[in-house]
């Protein structure tokens, strides 16, 4: 019979999604390590390979989130993956990139920085991967992001089409060229345009700041994206004579640690239970600093 407890269950599975043709999962080994991979968009017909057997995009077509898929090998016995819809952190980490991206940890610091709310216009100048770009648009702002490369701006239109079939793409305009270059056909293809918030991933992003200074709003920031103190600290120079004040440059650690029980076998005396206690190797240290630029004057241009 079934319980309270299991009808809650049941109610709550409900509620879950179900995978379709066209999703991209996130798959879970379920044997030691719980290694995860991305997967899809889904086809019928095309098939997962892995070290515990073949995973086929057919059987996983029609499941619900935490539920298990076995494996197919030429021997019959195969394992098993957990399939989940992976979070946008997940997917930034394991999709396909044609450069390296803003990691989760700084794309969290840099929508706190910028102080963004719903509505807001952001201009991003670097889309790269669109690691930030998705974060900024999920945090609530539309987005308008230049990309100098054709070919990364096409990738990183299909990397947002396939987070959670395109959810995200409404809040998204997609540009191609040079910052300075581009920045007036931006502002003129929507009335009144003028940005809430920048964010400039570049090596010198000094040289493009006079060009979209005068699209900022008042009081509003500008974040800059820096791999080395040497950037910083020319930026900050170049700044000196500018209506800009250079209120934060922070470096953000985000270390993760892997904490867990485990079994000591000691061949002579009975086993014993002791935990792991340890940081993990995931992207965590040193990416880059963030400068937080504010707007301190009405004039819209930088002598």
């Amino acid at each position: 019979m079934w319980t309270v407890a299991h009808r809650r269950v049941g109610i709550i599975r409900r509620g879950f999604s179900t995978f379709k043709e066209g999703d991209v999962v996130l798959v879970r080994d379920c044997s030691r390590g719980g290694k995860t991979t991305l997967l899809g968009p889904l086809t019928p017909g095309r098939i997962h390979g892995s070290r515990i057997g073949n995973l086929h995009h057919a059987d996983i077509i029609g499941v619900t989130s935490r539920d298990r898929v076995s494996t197919k090998t030429n021997s019959g016995s195969g394992g098993q993956f957990m399939i989940h819809q992976p979070t946008l952190e997940e997917y930034v980490l394991h999709c396909s990139r044609q450069c390296t991206p803003i990691y989760p940890k700084d794309a969290s610091a840099i929508i706190n920085m910028l102080d963004i709310s719903a509505g807001d216009k952001i201009l991003e100048a670097g889309t790269g991967n669109a690691g930030l770009t998705m974060h900024l648009a999920r945090a609530g702002g539309m987005v308008y992001t230049v990309e100098r490369s054709k070919e990364r701006a096409v990738h990183a239109k299909q990397i947002v089409k396939e987070f959670r079939n395109g959810v995200l793409l409404p809040s998204i305009s997609f540009h191609v060229g040079v910052l300075a270059e581009t920045i007036d056909a931006i502002v003129q293809s929507v009335e009144s345009l003028s940005f809430d918030g920048m964010v400039l991933d570049m090596p010198m992003p000094w040289t493009q700041l006079p060009s979209v200074f005068g699209y900022l709003k008042p009081d509003r920031y500008v974040v800059c994206y820096l791999p080395s103190m040497s950037q910083v600290i020319d930026l900050v120079r170049a700044c000196q004579p500018w209506p800009l004040l250079v209120e934060d440059i922070v470096e953000v650690d985000w270390r993760k640690w892997d904490v867990r029980t485990t079994t000591i076998r000691n061949p002579d005396e009975a086993s014993d239970e002791a935990v792991v206690c340890r940081p993990t190797h995931t992207p965590g240290g040193h990416t880059a600093f963030l400068v937080k630029l504010r707007k301190c004057a009405t004039s819209n241009t930088l002598q």
